[in-house]
């Protein structure tokens, strides 16, 4: 879900901070992870669109539009739609032809009757009006979790962009802007490693990322430090997927992985705001393991962390 504006954001909270809250609600409601990107709404006058936003906006199966309370306030009524319906208009060519748009207009019931003309005004909109700020994530949520729910049962949802296999050269170009490679260890990513580790009970765990012709290691434990030889490199099979890739005892799995003194290994993808996988969270261990005693929504919460922190 790609979110613009900081309505729905916790006072003194940043977007990303938001982003995190409203994946985390969503999670608790629906009971599956939901990646949440989120960016801001207007800046001195322009849409958002007009900026570069860096994102590929074509794999989000939702995008919600949180207008901010300055965009509604003394206006027009008319004028507050044409608004609106301009924001969309600029997001859709770009977007993937199901997704589904969902407008929250400030001010509770009193602008329903705005909430009614947005979505009246086109299709796949969805309008609510709301109580500002913060309050009214409840609300929001629990239409969030319809509209997703809908979206994960259609055959033509987004799902399929995000599954696509990926050229590598998206992955090297994403590296290149995120700037990350062969940059000094960091304790903020060394305390995801660490928690990992723990968490899985592994002698290791890495954050790697995958350049031109390398493996790189931000931060890692036993085994896991600079560069790794592809050959030798688990994660880059994990980045050629969108979801988990978990290996009870590589010693005796054909074809692809490497022989080496790690047996087991459980990876998640690591992915830019617009779903470009770059890297992996993983943990390995040097003896065997029952693949399904892996709790791989862990590990993907461990991916979102990582990814949180590329832009902060």
């Amino acid at each position: 879900m790609l979110v613009f504006g900081d309505a729905l954001v916790p006072l003194g909270g940043g977007l990303s901070t938001g982003a995190r809250r409203i994946a985390d609600e969503l999670a608790a409601s629906t009971g599956r992870g939901t990646d949440v990107t989120a960016t801001a709404w207007w800046s001195s006058g322009s849409g958002p669109v007009d900026a570069d936003l860096g994102v590929d906006t074509s794999t989000y199966d939702v995008v919600l539009l949180a207008v901010p309370e300055r965009a509604v306030q003394g206006q027009v009524p008319s004028r507050v739609v044409m608004g609106v319906r301009a924001v969309i208009d600029e997001l859709r060519p770009g977007v993937d032809r199901a997704a589904v748009f969902v407008v929250v207009i400030p001010g509770g019931a009193d602008r329903g009757f705005l909430a009614a003309a947005v979505q009246a005004s086109g299709p796949r909109i969805v309008a609510l009006a709301v109580d500002s700020g913060p309050a009214a994530r409840p609300r929001v949520i629990e239409v969030l979790h319809g509209v997703l729910a809908e979206q994960r049962a259609r055959a033509d949802s987004p799902q399929g962009h995000r599954d696509a296999p990926q050229h590598e050269q998206r992955r090297y170009d994403a590296l290149d802007r995120l700037g990350i490679i062969d940059t000094p260890g960091e304790e903020r990513f060394d305390r995801i490693v660490d928690g990992m580790r723990r968490l899985f009970r592994t002698r290791g765990a890495a954050i790697n990322f995958l350049p031109e012709g390398r493996q790189w290691t931000k931060s890692g434990t036993w085994n896991a430090s600079g560069d790794t030889a592809l050959e030798d490199s688990f994660c880059r099979t994990t980045v050629t997927g969108p979801g988990p890739m978990v290996v009870g005892d590589a010693w005796h799995v054909a074809g692809g992985l490497p022989r080496n003194t790690i047996r087991f290994y459980a990876g998640y993808p690591i992915e830019t705001l617009d779903g470009v996988r770059v890297g992996a969270v993983c943990v390995f261990d040097p003896a065997p393991r029952n693949e399904r005693s892996v709790e791989v929504d862990l590990l993907r919460d461990f991916a979102v962390l990582a990814s949180g922190e590329l832009y902060r």
